[in-house]
């Protein structure tokens, strides 16, 4: 049996100005995720993680805590397919949303003007705004739109399902929120519209567990943080 553990990324720095960093909590919540799969004796065969520094960082935190330990892991092998989608898209598509949609421009621009501020409210800004435009891009509402349209990107992530070994017993991939979302879409055999039901509450540095069937992957659970005793460690955003 080969079992995939699939993790989402610990909490980034969206109060700063890199994005693509951990934050103190983000490093912590990697690190506590690694105790715990070094609690219950879980090894990996294989690990792999995206291009991305925060999915890079959560892995380093996670191999952390076998250092000391007489386990081996093997070092992450990069694979885009992990990455979550270009930033570019989101931007993008926030711009010809503005141009439409006022309310959604006011919420844009009270979103900039907390984050300039480095306000909590930045968080939650966000979170809303990429809900909207999520949902605009899976619909495909402006039509195609660069680099990839929602599904291509679904393509692009089943990519990253046939690099992983058949021979191996466990699998480590360090992804983010809308991989891991499409990744539950293609496991419950969804159709691309419904997918975006698992985007809004995948939680940082949450595990999810696939089982290897043939060519398909059965989920065996979703969405779990069970390193995170202290609910103050939580987080989405």
């Amino acid at each position: 049996m080969s079992l995939l553990y699939l993790v989402r990324h610990g909490q980034a720095d969206r109060l700063g100005k890199n994005y693509d960093t951990l934050t103190e909590l983000g490093r912590l919540q990697s690190k506590l995720l690694g105790e715990y799969f070094l609690s219950q004796r879980i090894e990996f065969d294989s690990v792999y993680t995206g291009a991305l520094n925060r999915q890079k960082q959560t892995a380093e935190g996670i191999i952390s805590a076998f250092e000391t330990e007489r386990f081996c892991i093997p070092a992450p092998l990069e694979e885009s397919a992990w990455d979550e989608f270009d930033s570019k898209l989101w931007l993008g598509l926030a711009a010809k949303i503005r141009s439409v949609d006022l309310k959604f421009a006011e919420l844009y621009e009270a979103y900039k003007s907390a984050w300039e501020q480095g306000s909590e409210k930045t968080r939650d800004y966000f979170q809303e705004l990429i809900q909207i435009v999520l949902k605009k891009w899976v619909g495909a509402d402006f039509g195609d739109t660069e680099p990839y349209t929602f599904l291509e990107f679904i393509e692009k992530v089943q990519s990253g399902f046939f690099q992983i070994p058949k021979d191996v017993k466990s699998t480590l991939v360090v992804s983010s929120s809308t991989p891991i979302a499409i990744a539950m879409g293609l496991a419950c055999d969804l159709e691309p519209k419904q997918i975006p039901i698992f985007m809004k509450s995948i939680t940082n540095t949450s595990l999810s567990i696939f089982k290897r069937k043939g060519e398909i992957w059965e989920p065996i659970s979703w969405n779990a943080v069970p390193h995170l005793k202290d609910p103050d460690l939580i987080t989405i955003v």
